[in-house]
């Protein structure tokens, strides 16, 4: 893993010294909708319900051409999720576990029209919390389509994505459960 993150940081690091555009670090919060879902359905399973969904985190736009660039960054995700045991006849409690996340986005961004981008690529999640559902942790994706608007060297941005988390976990499970949420980020940068 370790090896993984030295090749990323030594191509954004050439990237850049070839680059003469301008780039992007930026700051941002979102809410989202997620759901822990099942790749079967299995009979006597609990139920997950998520609520109480966040993140925050940087990100980083290495224009590597006018319209085009590669984006990193750092983003944390909290969820609160509701576990429902299996229904056995008699009454059962739900209880509430947290699912903290972090995860590094490598992501292509394209930018059309003078406003418009989208962005889209794999992530890298570790799982900081301990749980009774599967770890996220692993390599999953991130969709987006976004707006910004510069004025002078700083910006705003509103960024709507899809993300699918440990598409390719780091732990084989039978029946894995992964984390799928649409999102919205609203934030703020700097041109440099």
């Amino acid at each position: 893993m370790r090896h993984l993150l030295t090749l990323i940081t030594m191509l954004l690091v050439s990237a850049q010294a070839f680059s003469q555009n301008a780039n992007e670090l930026k700051v941002y919060y979102g809410i989202a909708h997620s759901k822990i879902l099942v790749n079967k359905d299995l009979n006597g399973a609990p139920g997950y319900d998520n609520d109480n969904t966040y993140e925050f985190g940087f990100k980083y736009l290495n224009k590597l051409t006018e319209r085009f660039g590669i984006e990193t960054g750092i983003n944390y995700l909290h969820s609160r999720v509701e576990i429902t045991p299996a229904f056995t006849g008699t009454p059962v409690n739900s209880h509430f576990e947290n699912l903290n996340l972090l995860s590094i986005p490598i992501l292509a961004n394209y930018t059309f029209g003078k406003y418009f981008f989208v962005n889209g690529g794999p992530l890298i999640d570790f799982q900081l919390s301990d749980a009774s559902f599967d770890s996220q942790s692993g390599i999953g994706y991130s969709l987006g389509i976004g707006a910004k608007y510069h004025f002078d060297r700083f910006l705003i941005f509103l960024n709507p994505n899809f993300k699918r988390h440990a598409l390719i976990p780091f732990t084989k499970e039978d029946y894995p459960q992964k984390l799928t949420e649409w999102g919205l980020q609203l934030g703020i940068g700097y041109t440099f």
